[in-house]
């Protein structure tokens, strides 16, 4: 039987969880699942800030593991470069907008369905690609998200399964 502790960032840990690969990808995962639960927010403006707001805390968590140094500015830069270059937002708001303006009233059972899993893909996705940064002794200013545009592709992909799972 596994023992649960509390680790320093309040986070509950299992004593299992000793690799630092093994608890960044529960990070990752745990972040996911928020970020698809947010996407439920009907209020598109506040379900991107506070997605945007558990990335920035998935990423801190990540650098910590990883002993990358973590500013907030620097981090948020990371995250929205990331984001512009991902467009998943505009994949889903666009989506959204072509259905609200041939079928009106299917706009919002669209959005309820596609955020979620717009949301936990993108954020399961970035956490990858940031392990994976760290894992190569990357930091924050040496991220490069057109790098990775490619890679994240298929992660995203590998994301949405999660929202299924």
């Amino acid at each position: 039987m596994a023992t649960i502790s509390i680790t320093s960032d309040g986070t509950l840990e299992h004593a299992k969880l000793k690799n630092r690969t093994t608890r960044a990808n529960h990070i990752v995962r745990n972040h996911s699942i928020v970020s698809g639960a947010i996407g439920i927010v009907p209020i598109p403006p506040l379900g991107v800030a506070l997605i945007i707001a558990n990335g920035l805390k998935m990423v801190h968590k990540l650098s910590s593991i990883y002993g990358v140094e973590f500013n907030k500015e620097i981090g948020k830069s990371a995250i929205s470069s990331f984001l512009a270059g991902c467009g998943t937002f505009s994949i889903s708001g666009r989506l959204i907008w072509g259905l609200s303006t041939a079928l009106p009233a299917a706009a919002p059972v669209v959005g309820v369905v596609t955020r979620p899993l717009f949301s936990t893909a993108m954020m399961y996705a970035m956490g990858k690609i940031f392990i994976q940064h760290f894992e190569s002794g990357g930091t924050f200013l040496t991220f490069d998200p057109e790098k990775v545009r490619e890679h994240y592709a298929g992660l995203f992909e590998e994301g949405k399964k999660l929202t299924k799972d």
